[in-house]
């Protein structure tokens, strides 16, 4: 199992059986968790030099509506798990709800809109520790997101994406779970591999989470009788 990396003794999320089950799942919470520990101090320099904090705070969901979220294969392979294994069955059975209406919108979405993320649930993230790097490194500063709005376009100086200075780092847990050898991990980095791999989540069969749903439920009654 790789070891997880601390910086200023914050320990990264940990699920320790399901980390003995699934060697992937140590490797991307570790990725976060760097990820995250970037972000910190990032935001906290950030906020010094403009002088106020960021826009973004809890109960703010305007880029998880209608927003291309890219994922790499194993972001993916973490909302799935989690969605899956850990969330509680309360939250279950909306997200049950929500990804079977999802499935049933399905052709009635224009190609160039994108729905908005199943995961949200009463203005909250319902798999806020496994969500992508996205969700954890774009911030904005000044006034709060409206909906609709291109902040690229309309306020570029407001946008303020961290982590960036862990990402070879992340990088070194990441690829390695595509097969790449450490000779290799620097040169693909550079060159954006993961990036390359990555997909808008609105693009994914996210209805199947519910097959997964499924099939954790009845391994753990087996694991159980």
């Amino acid at each position: 199992m790789a070891e997880a990396r601390t910086h200023n003794g914050t320990e990264r999320t940990r699920y320790p059986e399901h980390e003995a089950r699934h060697p992937w799942l140590s490797r991307l919470l570790n990725a976060y968790h760097l990820s995250d520990e970037a972000t910190r101090q990032d935001l906290a320099e950030e906020a010094a030099r403009r002088g106020h904090a960021p826009a973004c705070r809890s109960g703010c969901t305007v880029c998880c509506q209608g927003q291309a979220i890219p994922v790499s294969d194993f972001e993916a392979l973490g909302l799935w798990w989690y969605a899956a294994e850990i969330l509680p069955p309360a939250a279950q059975r909306r997200l049950r709800g929500q990804l079977a209406n999802r499935r049933d919108a399905k052709g009635s979405t224009p190609d160039t809109e994108y729905a908005d993320c199943p995961f949200l649930m009463d203005g909250a993230c319902s798999v806020y520790p496994l969500r992508p790097f996205v969700c954890r490194q774009h911030h904005v500063f000044g006034a709060a997101c409206q909906q609709g709005e291109n902040l690229r376009q309309q306020r570029p100086r407001d946008v303020f994406n961290t982590g960036q200075s862990a990402a070879r780092g992340m990088a070194w847990e990441i690829l390695p779970l595509y097969g790449v050898g450490e000779d290799d991990v620097d040169r693909l980095f550079e060159r954006g591999y993961v990036g390359s791999r990555s997909k808008s989540l609105d693009t994914l069969p996210l209805e199947n989470i519910i097959t997964h749903m499924d099939a954790a439920a009845a391994l753990r009654k087996a694991r159980n009788a």
